[in-house]
Order: C-alpha cells, then structure tokens, then sequence
C-alpha cells in the first residue's frame, strides 16, 4: 500500500511524520552547525504538510521501505539479525510536491510513547543503541514528483545483546533563510520516518512485570446506584523481547478489557515501561473490595523466528470502599423511623393517660355517697 504524506497508513506498523516545532528557529552559521541545528529543532509528533525554503508553496513528502527498484509494500522494517552482521536495506523517499526538495536523512534509537505511538529521538547524536548501528547518506535530493530510493546499511556490532532493538530512519526538510544581521536562519519544519526493527538472534527471554498497583473507588451521584472502581498500573517489559499486552480487570464479578476499544495497542520494547488505567463499574461500596488485575503478553512474533510464550500475569488488591451515602440514607430513614415510633409511643402514652384519667374520674363519682333529701317539719 502506498504511503500518504502525513498520514499513518497501517495501525499495526505505520511510517509516522512530525510537525513543526512551532516556529523553533536557530540562527547558525550554515555550513559548520546545519547538522546540529537539525537534531535540536526536530519534533516527530504529528503530521501534517512541511513548506518549501521560501514559503510560496507546500512540499508534501512520504516515506518507506524499499528494495533497490522502489517501494516493495512494507509497511516498517522488520529485521532478525546476527551479532557482527551487516544488512541491507533501502529507504524509498517520494517527492508530492511541484517543486524538488533536499531531505535530511538521519536515524536515532526509538521507542514508544505513553500515548502508544512509536517516536524516535529528537537528538540522534543521544542514541546509543540500534540508532547507532543505521548507516545512511546525510541528504538526498528529490525532483518533484518522484522517487528516491535511498540505500543503506544496518550493522548489528558483534557484541549486541540477544532480543529486540528499535530504531527510526526519518527524510527532514529544512527550511533556511536570512537573518537579519545576515546570517543563515535555520529551522526544521518536519520529517516523516519508519521504524526500524532488528531483533539480534540468541535467547529470547521475554518478562513482564505489574507494578504500583492502586485502586479508588468512585461513589456514585446517586446512593441508590453501583458505584465503579478505578485501578492504575505500571506494565514494565523486564525481559529482551519486544511485548503486545491485553488484559483485564476485575471487581465484584465485573470485567473490563484494556486497552480500550479505539486505543492504541500497548507494545513495550525490552525496559520500558507503561501506565495504565482501566476503570469498572457496577460496582457497590462494600467496604474491602477486592480488585484483580490480569496482563496476557505475547511476544511479537517475526516470520521464520519461533517465540517463547508468556504465562499471564496477575496482580490483586484490596481497597476499602466506605458507603458513605447509603450510611447517610440508613441513618436518614433511621431517624425518621424512631421519630415516628417515638410520635407514635407518645400518643399511645397520652391516650392512656387520658383514658385513665376519665376512668379515674368516673371511679371517684361512684365512690361519692349520694346526699339525703331534707324534710321540712311543720309544728
């Protein structure tokens, strides 16, 4: 498939551009800082068109992989290699625009960013692993509308460590003009690159570790409703082989998968590490709620390359989760329950009372003797 200028094409490998710095500018003198201008002003975020030298209109650019005719339908490098052995590889840059262009070619050691994305160092001179092993040229002319294909060379050193390396091979354009004392304004617009994967032959020994597992329960609006726990963790590759995690997590028989539909997938290169969350609902404040955590590995497989399996990893903690409010409704409805109990005992007291009166009353008029009548003696 062919390549879109700042676009990514495939999820599971795409070549990836980078936008401008914002307006970063440095002004160098040309010829000595050119390269040191280009590594500090590099960003590799985004995508989007980069402008020709003098700003009248857009140079537009992709990139891929190749063999020596042109592109050959690669989506990234993929390589397996031995200790001390030299491959070669070629690196297709396409011209969209009108007008011809000279790229910038370089290489750094990559990785994958919290968001999931692969990036590479902004500062090649900084890289120190397979970064360093791509030999390329240091710029290529591209007349507009066509291809270059661009050989170079990976050399694995004869003392590289078994397992997974990655790297990036990026086509800049650099915008240039004059300052106003006269020297060379010098800026970076862009580059769009593809990873490079070299995966050094010997024992794969694949780990995955959880760490700094934590879990908040969030109450919710309503007492009358589930509330849902939110569980935060580390993912650390601690083996040499490059990793795609899945998982889940479970509360109160309730399961959530993670990543989340529409998220980027988690791949971890050998020692990094990422940061997770993943949130459940339906679930009701019990005070101990036991939260589980389970990591499903698999070791990214190459063509021809058999790979160890990973057993899962689990993790579990308990958190207190405080009814608060329905505590606060049970003490409500409590307390209207004993006030009218308590209205309701009074007003059965008061009405014995009162019939107790009424029967004292009427026990004391009968007790009362009735008085004799008076006859009057006439003599």
């Amino acid at each position: 498939m062919p390549l879109l200028p700042g676009r990514n094409i495939n999820r599971s490998a795409p070549a990836w551009g980078a936008e401008s710095a914002g307006r970063h500018r440095r002004r160098l003198n040309w010829a000595p800082r050119l390269g040191a201008a280009v590594m500090l002003a590099m960003s590799v975020l985004g995508a989007a068109p980069a402008w020709a030298a003098d700003g009248d209109s857009p140079v537009r650019w992709s990139v891929g992989p190749a063999n020596a005719d042109g592109r050959d339908g690669r989506a990234s490098f993929e390589l397996v290699a031995d200790p001390g052995e030299r491959l070669e590889e070629h690196l297709a840059v396409t011209n969209l625009a009108d007008r011809p262009a000279v790229f910038v070619l370089q290489s750094a050691d990559g990785y994958f960013t919290e968001e999931g994305r692969f990036n590479m160092l902004a500062d090649p001179s900084q890289s120190k692993d397979a970064g360093t092993w791509v030999k390329i040229e240091s710029e290529v002319e591209v007349p507009a509308g066509e291809t270059v294909v661009v050989p170079f060379e990976v050399v694995v050193p004869a003392n590289a460590e078994p397992g997974d390396h990655a790297a990036g091979v990026a086509a800049a354009l650099v915008r240039t003009g004059q300052g106003e004392d006269g020297s060379a304004d010098v800026g970076v617009v862009s580059r769009f690159g593809v990873r490079v994967m070299i995966r050094v032959s010997g024992e794969l020994k694949p780990g995955l570790e959880i760490h700094q597992l934590d879990a908040s329960y969030q109450l919710a609006r309503s007492p009358l409703r589930p509330g849902a726990m939110v569980a935060r963790f580390e993912l650390v590759n601690t083996g040499n082989a490059r990793l795609q995690v899945t998982g889940t997590v479970t509360v109160q028989g309730h399961t959530v998968q993670w990543p989340s539909a529409g998220a980027n997938r988690i791949e971890l290169l050998p020692g990094e590490a990422r940061r997770v969350e993943a949130a459940v609902g339906q679930v009701w404040p019990l005070f101990r709620v036991k939260t589980s955590v389970e990591a499903v590995p698999q070791v990214v497989a190459l063509e021809g390359v058999e790979v160890p399996s990973l057993p899962p990893v689990l993790a579990n903690l308990t958190v207190w989760a405080f009814p608060w409010p329905q505590l606060a409704v049970l003490v409500g409805v409590a307390l209207i329950a004993w006030a009218w109990l308590a209205g309701r005992s009074r007003a059965k007291r008061r009405l014995a009372r009162l019939l107790d009166q009424a029967r004292a009353e009427e026990r004391a008029k009968l007790s009362t003797p009735a008085a004799s009548p008076h006859r009057v003696v006439q003599r």
